[in-house]
Protein backbone atom coordinates (compact mmCIF):
# COMPACT_ATOMS: atom_id res chain seq x y z
CA UNK A 1 0.00 0.00 0.00
CA UNK A 2 0.72 3.36 0.30
CA UNK A 3 1.51 4.07 4.12
CA UNK A 4 4.83 1.86 4.63
CA UNK A 5 6.02 4.04 7.18
CA UNK A 6 2.86 3.59 9.40
CA UNK A 7 2.18 -0.23 8.22
CA UNK A 8 5.79 -0.37 10.47
CA UNK A 9 4.75 1.41 13.25
CA UNK A 10 1.60 -0.45 13.62
CA UNK A 11 3.24 -3.98 13.03
CA UNK A 12 6.30 -3.32 14.63
CA UNK A 13 5.22 -1.24 17.80
CA UNK A 14 1.77 -3.24 18.60
CA UNK A 15 1.92 -6.20 16.93
CA UNK A 16 5.99 -7.19 17.61
CA UNK A 17 7.39 -7.58 14.57
CA UNK A 18 10.59 -6.65 14.07
CA UNK A 19 12.09 -5.29 10.67
CA UNK A 20 14.68 -8.48 8.82
CA UNK A 21 14.76 -6.53 5.53
CA UNK A 22 14.92 -3.44 3.58
CA UNK A 23 14.79 -1.88 0.37
CA UNK A 24 15.49 1.62 0.02
CA UNK A 25 15.51 3.79 -2.74
CA UNK A 26 17.87 6.51 -4.43
CA UNK A 27 16.75 8.84 -1.82
CA UNK A 28 16.93 6.67 1.56
CA UNK A 29 13.25 6.38 1.40
CA UNK A 30 11.74 2.53 2.51
CA UNK A 31 10.00 0.97 -1.12
CA UNK A 32 9.97 -2.68 0.93
CA UNK A 33 10.01 -4.11 4.10
CA UNK A 34 9.69 -7.10 5.44
CA UNK A 35 8.72 -8.58 8.88
CA UNK A 36 9.12 -11.00 11.02
CA UNK A 37 8.19 -12.41 14.77
CA UNK A 38 10.44 -15.33 14.50
CA UNK A 39 13.56 -16.77 12.85
CA UNK A 40 12.27 -16.68 9.52
CA UNK A 41 13.66 -14.44 6.81
CA UNK A 42 9.99 -12.81 7.08
CA UNK A 43 6.47 -13.42 7.77
CA UNK A 44 4.94 -10.80 6.05
CA UNK A 45 5.99 -8.19 3.24
CA UNK A 46 4.75 -4.99 2.36
CA UNK A 47 5.87 -3.25 -1.04
CA UNK A 48 4.91 0.78 -1.58
CA UNK A 49 2.04 0.63 -3.83
CA UNK A 50 -0.12 3.73 -5.02
CA UNK A 51 -3.49 1.91 -4.19
CA UNK A 52 -3.95 0.60 -0.70
CA UNK A 53 -5.20 -3.44 -0.17
CA UNK A 54 -2.34 -4.66 -1.70
CA UNK A 55 -0.84 -6.95 0.70
CA UNK A 56 2.64 -8.60 -1.28
CA UNK A 57 2.81 -11.49 0.06
CA UNK A 58 2.40 -13.94 3.34
CA UNK A 59 5.50 -16.35 3.67
CA UNK A 60 5.84 -20.02 5.11
CA UNK A 61 8.69 -21.95 6.01
CA UNK A 62 9.13 -25.79 4.91
CA UNK A 63 12.04 -27.87 6.63
CA UNK A 64 13.95 -28.21 3.31
CA UNK A 65 14.55 -27.99 -0.29
CA UNK A 66 12.72 -31.73 -0.54
CA UNK A 67 9.80 -29.77 1.04
CA UNK A 68 9.77 -26.98 -0.98
CA UNK A 69 10.10 -29.38 -4.47
CA UNK A 70 6.67 -31.31 -2.79
CA UNK A 71 4.65 -28.37 -2.35
CA UNK A 72 5.81 -27.28 -6.12
CA UNK A 73 4.91 -31.28 -6.76
CA UNK A 74 1.44 -30.81 -4.94
CA UNK A 75 0.69 -27.06 -6.05
CA UNK A 76 0.87 -28.06 -9.77
CA UNK A 77 -1.56 -30.96 -9.43
CA UNK A 78 -4.08 -28.16 -8.61
CA UNK A 79 -5.24 -25.39 -10.74
CA UNK A 80 -2.97 -22.85 -8.59
CA UNK A 81 -1.24 -20.68 -10.31
CA UNK A 82 2.82 -20.75 -9.39
CA UNK A 83 4.26 -17.10 -10.14
CA UNK A 84 7.91 -18.11 -9.14
CA UNK A 85 9.93 -21.18 -8.96
CA UNK A 86 11.07 -23.31 -7.48
CA UNK A 87 13.94 -21.57 -7.88
CA UNK A 88 16.89 -19.36 -4.80
CA UNK A 89 15.43 -16.12 -3.59
CA UNK A 90 17.38 -13.01 -4.32
CA UNK A 91 17.34 -11.54 -1.12
CA UNK A 92 17.54 -14.35 1.33
CA UNK A 93 19.22 -16.81 -0.85
CA UNK A 94 16.70 -19.33 0.54
CA UNK A 95 14.50 -21.76 -1.84
CA UNK A 96 11.15 -20.54 -2.95
CA UNK A 97 7.90 -20.91 -4.59
CA UNK A 98 5.78 -17.66 -4.81
CA UNK A 99 2.06 -19.09 -6.10
CA UNK A 100 -1.30 -17.11 -5.97
CA UNK A 101 -4.18 -19.39 -3.41
CA UNK A 102 -7.36 -19.33 -4.79
CA UNK A 103 -8.58 -15.73 -3.74
CA UNK A 104 -6.18 -14.11 -5.40
CA UNK A 105 -3.40 -13.38 -2.45
CA UNK A 106 0.21 -14.09 -3.59
CA UNK A 107 1.81 -16.82 -0.92
CA UNK A 108 5.24 -18.08 -0.66
CA UNK A 109 6.74 -21.49 1.04
CA UNK A 110 10.42 -21.35 1.37
CA UNK A 111 13.26 -23.19 2.67
CA UNK A 112 16.55 -21.69 3.80
CA UNK A 113 17.60 -18.86 6.26
CA UNK A 114 16.46 -19.40 9.93
CA UNK A 115 18.17 -16.55 11.85
CA UNK A 116 17.51 -13.08 13.09
CA UNK A 117 19.78 -10.86 10.62
CA UNK A 118 18.47 -7.15 9.19
CA UNK A 119 19.43 -6.12 5.85
CA UNK A 120 19.44 -2.76 3.93
CA UNK A 121 19.30 -3.20 -0.07
CA UNK A 122 19.64 0.71 -1.51
CA UNK A 123 18.17 0.73 -4.93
Amino acid sequence: GDELPATYDLFTKVLGFYLAEQVLDENGTRVAQFLSLSTKAHDVAFIHHPEKGRLHHVSFHLETWEDVLRAADLISMTDTSIDIGPTRHGLTHGKTIYFFDPSGNRNEVFAGRLHKVNYSWHL
